[in-house]
C-alpha cells in the first residue's frame, strides 16, 4: 500500500482530524494539550488557520474550552496516557455545533482525533467516504488510520475484484485477514446488476453518495449497505474507493415506523371512538365513526362549527371545557353532554379531550364514546331499585348499607340469617366491627382510610374495594369471606358504604390445598424437591451447624414397576416412607426429590447420629414381606461441620457414597426380585412353569448338539426356563384362555418378549438371556414380533429358543391350543423352516435330539 496514498486521503478528507500532545501537571494530570498537525477540514471546521495553531495549547487557542459540557482535557489526557479509543457526541460552545469525535493514542502521550460535524445530520458514512489522505510525517500512523476507521474502505478494480479492504470492511463482508485478495465484490450481491448500475453511475460523475447496495455474504447473512464510491488513482491504475455502512438496522427502524403510522391510521379510521380535532371551535378533522353517529356526510362535518353538533342546553358545559383545555387546564372529569343528529334526535356521549399542536397552532383532540345505552340502563336500574332490593333480599351474599359519617347500619339483607345467625334487626343495633376477628380489624381500618380518601378524591369514579377476611358467626364459629365494596353520596350528601359479602369458606380450603400441594409429593405426602430446596438455603447457617444430608434411593423400583405396574412400586415406595417417619425425628425434614430419590435435612446433626437412623431403617427393611417385590433402600450420608463448606458438595459426597452402596446392593436386589417375578408367575399357573422348564431342557440338549459351547448352553438354558417371565404383567385370564384371543388381548400379549427383556436386563446375571428372550417370538422372514427383525439380526440363540418354545406348544399345548402329536409337530417345524425358523437349527433338532428323518 502506497503510503502516500493514505497522507493524501487524511489531508484531503472532509473529516476533520487533529494531531495532538498532552501536557501533564506536577502531579502527572492531563492539564491541556498541544496541537502537532490539524487538516483543512479541522481549519474550516474551527475557522483557525492552520500556521495560528500548530505548536500551542488549546486553552491558548481556544479559551472557551474550559466552558464546554465535557471535559475535552480529561477524555483527551485519560485515553492518551491510557492508550484507549472512546467515540462520543457532544455539543461544542467552541466550535458552535454538534460534533462527533472518535479519538485513540497511537502511543503514550499522543493522539489522533477525527470530528465530524453532525449538526445537519451527514451520515458516518457519508463523511468517511471522502477520507483520502494521512498525514505526511507518520507514514505507519496513516495506514494505522484507515484500518481502525469504524467504517468499510476498501479499493476495487473496475471489474469488482478487491484490492485493499481494511479492518471494518473485511468484517463486514467476512473475509479473515488479507483474505479479501482476488475475490469479487459481484459475487455478495443479491442482484449482480446492482454492481454495474453502480459503477456506471461513478463513471458518470466520478462520485456517487447514497448508493444502496442489497448482499449476501458466503454464510448466508443478508444486509442493505448504503455506499460512497469515487474513481481515483490506484498503483496507476483506474480504481474505485468504495465506502460503505450497514444500514440494515436503520432500514427495519424505518419500515416499522411506516408500519406503525400506517396500523395508527387505521386504528384512527377504524376505532370504536369518535375522534375529532377541533381547533378555533371549528372541525377539522374526524373519523367515519363521528360521522355514523351524527349521521352527516364526510363534507358536510368538515370545518363545521363544533357547538352546532351539541344539544342547546349542553352548549355552555361543553363550551367552557373546550376553553378551560386551551389554557392548559388538565380536566380529570369526563363530560356527558348530548349531541344532535342531523334528523334531530339526540345520542349522549362521553368526551375526553387533550390539548394539541395541529398545524402549528392550538387544538383539542376529543374522545367521544356513545353512551346512549348506558344512559338508558342507568334510568332503568333507578326505575328498578325494588326489583333489585328483592333480589339481594333472596340472594345467599349478604348486602350491606353503611353511613360512613353516622356510623350506622343503614341495610342488611335477610340472607344475613343463613350467613351469620343474625337477623338483620340485631345487628342493625350493633357496632358492625364486633363481627370482625381481633387481628383482622387493623387491615380492614387500613382499607377503608385509604379507600374513603380516595373516594372522596375522585367521587366520579366507580371503583370497587374487596378485601378477604374472617367473620365471627353468632355460634362463634369463624367464617371466611370476601367483601366487597362500592362508595356513594346519599341524598344527604353522606358517604355510604354498599358491599356485598360473599362465603369463600370452600375457596379458602381449595386454596389452602394447593398450597400444600405445592410444598408436597402427591403420591407419599413428603416435602418436594421445591421445599426441600428453599429450607436448605434457610438452614444453611451457622447456628444449625452440624448440617447432615442423607440421601436415599428406592432400589429395582424400575423393576417392580416393569413386572408389577405402578401401582404395586407405589405401594412400595409408600411403605419406604413409612419406614423413612418410623426411625427418624418428628422434626427431620424428609423430602422426595425424584422418582425413587428421597433426602433428609437434619439440623444439628452429627453424622454418628445419622448412621444409627440410616442402621434402623434398614434393620426394619429387611425384615419387611412386601407383596410382589422386595424394600431395598441405599443410604448415603455426609455432614457439614464448618461455615465456609459448601452444602451443594456436602449433598454431592452424601450423594457418592448411595451410589457406592446402591452398586454393592442393588444387583443383588433385582435378582431376588427376578425370582419373586418369577415365583409368582408360577405360583398363578403351573402349566406355565412346566413348559418353561421343557422348553428350557430342549434349549439345553439342541445347543449341546450343536456344540455351541458352555457359555451359550448356559445361558439359553436360562433363557428357556425364563423366556415367559414378561407374562407376568398380562391378565391371568389372558393366559390361561381356552378360546382364541382378541385383537386387543392378541396385541397385550405380544408384548411379553420386550417386558421380560425389561425385567431380564436389569440383572447382570440375566442381561445376555435377556437378548435371547427379547427375540424368540422374531421369524426369519421378518414377520415376527416384537421387533420384526429377520434373519441374521435375530441372535442364533434366540433361534434355537423359538423353535424349542414352538415344538413344545404343540407337543404339549396350553389353553385354545390344540395337542399335536410328534410326527405332525416335527412336520410342522420342516414345513416352517427358513420362513419361521432357522433351517439349521430345525435340521439339528429333528436329527440330532429327536433323532428323526430331516425330509423335506
Amino acid at each position: 500500500m502506497n503510503d502516500h496514498f493514505f497522507e493524501s486521503i487524511v489531508r484531503n478528507a472532509p473529516m476533520a482530524y487533529a494531531y495532538h500532545k498532552i501536557v501533564l501537571d506536577e502531579a502527572g494530570v492531563p492539564c491541556d494539550y498541544y496541537f502537532l498537525d490539524v487538516n483543512t477540514a479541522y481549519e474550516t471546521m474551527s475557522g483557525l488557520k492552520r500556521e495560528e495553531i500548530i505548536g500551542k495549547r488549546v486553552t491558548e487557542v481556544m479559551p472557551a474550552i474550559g466552558e464546554e459540557s465535557l471535559d475535552w482535557i480529561r477524555v483527551f489526557g485519560t485515553a492518551a496516557l491510557q492508550g484507549r479509543s472512546k467515540e462520543f457526541e457532544s455539543f461544542s460552545v467552541t466550535f458552535g455545533r454538534w460534533l462527533r469525535v472518535y479519538v485513540y493514542s497511537p502511543e503514550k502521550y499522543y493522539l489522533i482525533t477525527n470530528i465530524t460535524d453532525i449538526s445537519i445530520k451527514r451520515s458516518q458514512v457519508e463523511e468517511g467516504g471522502q477520507l483520502r489522505k494521512l498525514l505526511k510525517e507518520k507514514d505507519s500512523e496513516f495506514h494505522f488510520i484507515i484500518e481502525n476507521l469504524p467504517f468499510s474502505l476498501g479499493v476495487l478494480r473496475l471489474d469488482g475484484t478487491f484490492l485493499y479492504m481494511n479492518q471494518a470492511g473485511r468484517s463486514l463482508y467476512e473475509f479473515g485477514e488479507a483474505a479479501y485478495s482476488r475475490k469479487s465484490i459481484i459475487k455478495s450481491f443479491v442482484d449482480p446488476e446492482d454492481w454495474h448500475r453502480f459503477v456506471d453511475k461513478v463513471h458518470t460523475s466520478g462520485v456517487t453518495s447514497e448508493f444502496y447496495m442489497n448482499l449476501r455474504m458466503e454464510s448466508g447473512r443478508v444486509f442493505w449497505a448504503i455506499t460512497i464510491g469515487m474513481i481515483i488513482k490506484y498503483h496507476g491504475k483506474k480504481s474505485i474507493l468504495l465506502s460503505q455502512y450497514d444500514f440494515t438496522q436503520r432500514m427495519h427502524i424505518e419500515k416499522a415506523l411506516k408500519e406503525s403510522e400506517e396500523k395508527f391510521r387505521m386504528i384512527f379510521q377504524n376505532a370504536s371512538e369518535s375522534i375529532m380535532i377541533v381547533q378555533n371551535k371549528r372541525i377539522q378533522i374526524y373519523n367515519p365513526m363521528l360521522s355514523q353517529i351524527l349521521g352527516y356526510s364526510m363534507e358536510e362535518l368538515m370545518n363545521k362549527p363544533f357547538l352546532e353538533i351539541i344539544h342547546e342546553d349542553d352548549r355552555a358545559r361543553a363550551n367552557l371545557a373546550n376553553d378551560r383545555r386551551l389554557s392548559g387546564e388538565v380536566l380529570e372529569k369526563r363530560i356527558q353532554y348530548r349531541v344532535m343528529h342531523k334528523d334531530g334526535t339526540t345520542a349522549w356521549v362521553e368526551a375526553n379531550g387533550v390539548l394539541i399542536q395541529w398545524m402549528d397552532k392550538p387544538a383539542i383532540e376529543y374522545f367521544l364514546t356513545n353512551i346512549t345505552e348506558q344512559k338508558k340502563a342507568e334510568d332503568a336500574l333507578r326505575n328498578s331499585e325494588k326489583n333489585l332490593q328483592m333480589i339481594m333480599e333472596f340472594s345467599s351474599d349478604v348486602t350491606w348499607v353503611f353511613n360512613f359519617n353516622q356510623l350506622k347500619l343503614k341495610y342488611v339483607s335477610p340472607s344475613v340469617y343463613h350467613f351469620l345467625g343474625f337477623y338483620p334487626d340485631e345487628l342493625m343495633k350493633m357496632d358492625p366491627a364486633l363481627l370482625i376477628p381481633n387481628e383482622f380489624r387493623e387491615k380492614t381500618k387500613e382499607m377503608l382510610i385509604r379507600s374513603i380518601k380516595e373516594f372522596k378524591e375522585h367521587s366520579e369514579v366507580s371503583k370497587t374495594y374487596t378485601i378477604e377476611l374472617q367473620n365471627i358467626h353468632k355460634n362463634g364459629k369463624r367464617i371466611w369471606t370476601e367483601m366487597s365494596c362500592k362508595y356513594r353520596y346519599n341524598d344527604n350528601m353522606e358517604i355510604e358504604i354498599v358491599s356485598s359479602s360473599r362465603n369463600i369458606e370452600e375457596r379458602k380450603h381449595a386454596q389452602q390445598e394447593v398450597l400444600y400441594l405445592s410444598y408436597h409429593d402427591q403420591l407419599t405426602g413428603l416435602y418436594n424437591r421445591r421445599f426441600y430446596e428453599e429450607e436448605l438455603r434457610r438452614l444453611d447457617t451457622k447456628s444449625n451447624l452440624p448440617v447432615t444430608l442423607i440421601l436415599a434411593d428406592v432400589n429395582g423400583l424400575k423393576l417392580t414397576n416393569d413386572a408389577f405396574g405402578h401401582l404395586t412400586g407405589d405401594k412400595l415406595l409408600k411403605r419406604a416412607v413409612e419406614i423413612f417417619h418410623q426411625y427418624s425425628r418428628c422434626d427431620d425434614i424428609i423430602a422426595r426429590i425424584g422418582g425413587d430419590e428421597f433426602v433428609f435435612l437434619l439440623p444439628r446433626t452429627e453424622q454418628d447420629e445419622a448412621q444409627e437412623m440410616i442402621s434402623r431403617m434398614k434393620t426394619a427393611m429387611a425384615m419387611e414381606n412386601v407383596d410382589h417385590g422386595i424394600l431395598s433402600v441405599s443410604f448415603g450420608a455426609s455432614t457439614k461441620t464448618m461455615e465456609d463448606q459448601d452444602i451443594f458438595y456436602i449433598f454431592s459426597e452424601a450423594e457418592n457414597v448411595m451410589y457406592q452402596q446402591k452398586l454393592k446392593e442393588s444387583n443383588s436386589m433385582r435378582n431376588q426380585t427376578i425370582h419373586v417375578i418369577i415365583e409368582q408367575l408360577y405360583r398363578d399357573n403351573e402349566e406355565e412353569e412346566a413348559h418353561n422348564r421343557r422348553v428350557s431342557e430342549i434349549c439345553k440338549e439342541l445347543a449341546t448338539a450343536m456344540d455351541l459351547g458352555d457359555e451359550i448352553i448356559h445361558d439359553i438354558t436360562i433363557a428357556g426356563l425364563l423366556h415367559d417371565i414378561g407374562k407376568i404383567g398380562l391378565d391371568k385370564e389372558i393366559i390361561s384362555k381356552i378360546e382364541p384371543m382378541t385383537e386387543e388381548e392378541w396385541t397385550q400379549f405380544k408384548r411379553h418378549p420386550e417386558k421380560g427383556y425389561q425385567i431380564l436386563k436389569s440383572s447382570v446375571k440375566y442381561a445376555q438371556a435377556a437378548q435371547y428372550v427379547l427375540s424368540h417370538h422374531e421369524r426369519m422372514d421378518g414377520n415376527g414380533y416384537p421387533q420384526g427383525i429377520r434373519g441374521n439380526e435375530i441372535p442364533f440363540p434366540a433361534r434355537i429358543l423359538s423353535v424349542a418354545d414352538a415344538y413344545d406348544t404343540m407337543i404339549a399345548p396350553r389353553g385354545y391350543h390344540r395337542k399335536w402329536n410328534q410326527e405332525e409337530a416335527v412336520e410342522e417345524l420342516i414345513n416352517n423352516a427358513g420362513t419361521q425358523f432357522d433351517e439349521s437349527v430345525v435340521r439339528a433338532f429333528v436329527e440330532k435330539v429327536l433323532r428323526k428323518s430331516f425330509d423335506r
